[in-house]
């Protein structure tokens, strides 16, 4: 099986301006995927989720994440924390599109997981792939 994936343009642009470790932390993410594919999340140290799931967002948000395909993984930074046995979390997320949870991801941001008013972050549309 072949797995790949995009940047989005957005994304593809702020990555030469990431530190080096962000840097190091993203591709060895996606190193991971192009191996794996997403069948098996145990495989991966940090948590990944869909971005829809939980009780954190008002149903707008639960729509638009759940319709963009968003997904998030807990990405290590600034540091993995162990806050259950099956997987790890921290402050910083990576957010991709994995369309029908196909062999193709679409990664379009780094951020906190919480933006500065504690609601779950998503990113913008302009970021996103956006299926008519």
């Amino acid at each position: 099986m072949t797995y790949t994936w995009t940047f989005s343009d957005d994304f593809a642009n702020q990555f030469n301006y990431f530190p080096e470790d962000q840097q190091d932390k993203v591709v060895d993410f996606l190193h991971l995927f192009t191996a794996h594919g997403l069948s098996d999340f145990s495989l991966y140290e940090g948590k990944i989720a869909c971005s829809w799931s939980g009780n954190y967002m008002d149903q707008d948000d639960y729509n638009f994440a759940m319709n963009n395909h968003l997904w998030h993984y807990h990405i290590g930074i600034p540091e993995y924390e162990e806050n259950h046995e099956k997987y790890k979390t921290s402050d910083w997320v990576l957010h991709f599109q994995w369309f029908d949870k196909g062999n193709n991801i679409n990664v379009v941001d780094l951020y906190h997981h919480y933006d500065n008013d504690g609601n779950f972050y998503l990113p913008g549309e302009r970021s996103l792939i956006i299926l008519k």
